[in-house]
């Protein structure tokens, strides 16, 4: 039987794999999600190997992972953001579109997003699955694997948090937190 040796790379990676899954995990909980992660990392460092020397093979993986990472964290908050967007009125009363109103909207729910965006990676998640999609604390607790007195601590700090945000800024309208709250209700 015919024997490879490993590459640098793949030696590299098993030495490093805790390491590699670990900083994903700071971003991600999801053992799943991390498992793809490392998966997608040595693909993508064992393909270039193929056509190229890696002189430094730990730092080219961590590369690899951290472009993996801020992709995934890319397409995560664009989905988020594109949610929120649809909260945002399509016409006025009148039934002629008033650009005005709409760009004030848009800006309204930009602000906010930022808000949602700045909280810690389990409170948001817990935020976004509560007053976004509507899951029960009981759901959240499933999912997530956390106690409801916690998902309730994190929707309470997040709902805070926002409003603490928005009304720093100067003159902000707080009215969209206020109907996102209105909308869910305390499930």
């Amino acid at each position: 039987m015919l024997r490879i040796p490993p590459t640098r790379v793949l030696t590299a990676f098993l030495e490093k794999e805790g390491f590699l899954r670990a900083f994903a995990r700071r971003f991600f909980r999801d053992d799943d999600l991390v498992d793809d992660l490392c998966q997608e990392t040595i693909t993508r460092a064992l393909e270039a190997e193929r056509s190229r020397v890696i002189d430094s093979p730990d730092a080219f993986l961590f590369g690899i992972a951290r472009n993996i990472v801020r992709k995934q964290l890319d397409v995560r908050s664009r989905s988020l953001v594109d949610f929120l967007d649809d909260f945002a009125p399509d016409e006025v009363d009148s039934g002629a579109p008033d650009i005005e109103q709409t760009l004030d909207d848009r800006a309204r729910m930009m602000r906010f997003a930022e808000s949602v965006l700045k909280l810690p990676p389990q409170c948001q998640r817990v935020f976004i699955m509560k007053r976004v999609y509507g899951y029960s604390h009981g759901e959240i607790s499933a999912k997530l694997g956390i106690s409801i007195s916690t998902i309730e601590k994190h929707a309470a700090t997040a709902m805070k948090r926002c409003l603490d945000d928005l009304e720093s800024d100067a003159g902000a309208d707080l009215s969209i937190v206020t109907d996102l709250a209105t909308r869910r209700g305390s499930k």
